[in-house]
This record gives structure tokens, sequence and C-alpha cells, in this order.
């Protein structure tokens, strides 16, 4: 038959509290009622409440993620493949995921703080850093665990994971320059993010160490609320040009927009224009012809963000946990000599 908690407690002459510690696995109730109500549980079919059990051990065993509704994180590519990776790497460890979804990106923190004041996760996951970041700031100061996917100026010890945005940059910019191109453009995302500010200063770099000189006119932005549409739009404005680029670098997840972009004017990628991207992303590899990119190592960022966030969880100082990966060339037939 099924019981219910008081029901057990009853029939094995123990407090419902004792009951509830032994299914839990603390150490303050013997190994034998341990086993003895282990026992009685599955006999009588009995499963306790695992939000009473979270919250007798003090832990949600939830992990959170705050996002603005107006950044589209839900048609950005890179982004749900980051998520697949943290879901399915959490599942592992036995934590949930809790996803908040702000109006904005001004009431970003105020969904931090319902999660953080509210007790109800362990944890915070955050992605898109900025140079100066309040999400950050606040965390430090109530002194819980967080992870970030990216850097910040904060000088305050935590915890992150990156690549090196720099680097791949000037390599792939200095790849171009060696097969002939001297009007490289750059799609890079928006400036107050940390990420594309790298990305920003490793083309600078890679122009000045080919003895090229920088030209504004060939930088454009795109917005991570409409990547695609903002990329098509930069593309054709790049285009426009009195000395249009030879070659584009960019992130492959506006790879769509560019794309279109040079299928309305006609130009064919890998013969009368070439581009690199950052990230192998389906698009990359399916694409006719596939697109030569810069490869950041594994799609296991998300299984290294609740690695590591787990560890901070746990005790482990934050200033222990910091890693920047760095980039591989896959060359394919997106690019060409001039």
């Amino acid at each position: 038959m099924n019981v219910n908690l008081r029901q057990l407690a009853k029939l094995l002459e123990l407090s419902p509290t004792t009951i509830s510690r032994a299914l839990a696995g603390y150490s303050d109730v013997s190994s034998k009622t341990r086993r003895r109500v282990q026992d009685a549980a599955k006999r009588h079919n009995y499963h306790p409440n695992p939000v009473a059990q979270r919250l007798q051990k003090g832990k949600t065993e939830t992990i959170g993620i705050a996002l603005s509704a107006s950044q589209n994180y839900f048609k950005d590519t890179f982004f749900l493949d980051l998520l697949a990776g943290i879901s399915v790497s959490l599942s592992k460890v036995g934590y949930d995921l809790n996803i908040s979804v702000a109006p904005n990106s001004e009431h970003e923190i105020d969904s931090l703080r319902r999660m953080v004041q509210g007790k109800r996760v362990d944890g915070i996951i955050l992605t898109l850093t900025k140079a100066v970041d309040e999400r950050i700031s606040y965390l430090l100061d109530q002194n819980f665990p967080f992870v970030l996917y990216g850097r910040t100026e904060e000088s305050r010890p935590h915890a992150f994971l990156d690549m090196d945005g720099e680097l791949a940059f000037r390599e792939a910019c200095t790849f171009l320059i060696e097969l002939g191109h001297k009007r490289i453009a750059l799609i890079n995302g928006e400036p107050e993010y940390m990420f594309p500010a790298f990305c920003s200063e490793g083309y600078r770099n890679g122009l000045k160490s080919g003895n090229l000189p920088f030209d504004p006119e060939l930088v454009r932005e795109w917005r991570h609320g409409d990547a695609q549409l903002s990329s098509f739009q930069q593309t054709l404005a790049l285009m426009k040009l009195p000395q249009p680029p030879t070659a584009i670098l960019f992130h492959t997840e506006t790879a769509a927009g560019i794309l279109q972009a040079l299928k309305k004017i006609n130009l064919k990628v890998g013969e009368d224009i070439s581009l690199v991207g950052y990230d192998d992303l389906e698009i990359a590899k399916t694409n006719i012809p596939p697109l030569t990119v810069i490869r950041p190592p594994g799609s296991n960022a998300g299984e290294q963000l609740v690695g590591m966030l787990m560890e901070v969880i746990n005790g482990r100082s934050p200033d222990e946990l910091h890693k920047i990966w760095q980039a591989e060339m896959v060359l394919r037939q997106s690019t060409g000599t001039v």
C-alpha cells in the first residue's frame, strides 16, 4: 500500500523528522535505521518530496541564468548550443536550470536579485559580460556563487571561462593578409561587451602587423537583438563603399544575414569575396561553400562552466578558477587569394 510521511513514521515508530533525515542520508541517523527506513519506503512505495528535501539540506540544487528578452537569446544558435551544454551537464550532477527572462537588459539585475534574495538558486551563470557590469558587482557584494562566460574589468576575485578573442582575430586577419587581402572588414558585436572589444583589438593588431592602415569605415556592428537583420544591412553598406572589402571577418552567429546580403548582390563566396567566421556553428559546415572559421576548443563550454560553478559552490576560491581558451583556424572554401 502507498503511505505518506506520517503514516510511514507511525509504522516504523519513528518521528517524521527521523524518516526525512534518514532518506536524505544524514549522518546523524544510524546506518541501521537508514536501511530500515529505506527498505520500508521502498516496500510501501513512499517517495519523499524533493522540494522539502532540498529545503532541509539548505540547497535548491538549481542553477540560475538571468536573460534579457530584448537580446533575443533564443534566436542565437551559439547561445542555444551553450544552453544545451549547461542543461545536460547540470542534469548529470542532479541540478535543475532556472532561466529568468527580464523584459530588457536594464531589468536583468532585478531578475538576479529575485533569484538571490529569494534563495531560488545555489549559483548563477552569467554571459555577455561588459567591462563594467553591475550584475557582477551585485553578486560579489552578496558573496553569491557565480561563474562568467566572458571577462570583465572587475578586480575582485571571480571565476570565469573565456576565449582569447584578441589572438583569434589577430591570427585570422594575418591569414587574410597573407592571401593578399588589403581591404579587410570586421562585422563585430556591440563594443560595450568585452568579447567584441577583444576581437576588435585583435583585428587592429593584425592590420598593424601586416602594415595595413586601419579604416573605420570597414568596421561595422551587429546588434544582439537582431543579429541577422543588422548583419545583412551592414554587409550591404560595406559593399557599397567606393573601395569595398575583399574579405570580411565576422561572428558565425551572423552568417545567415551576411550570406543573404552577398547573394542579393551576386557575389560568390570564396571567389569574389573571402569570409572568416568566429565559431564553427552548423551553418559554417553546411553552407555551400563551407566557411573558413576560427573554432573555439570544443563545444563543451557549458560543461566547463557547470564544473567551475560546482567548485565555487563547494567552497573553492574563485581566484583559482580562470580559463582562457585559444581557438584554431579551420580552412574551408570561403577564403581565396586576391
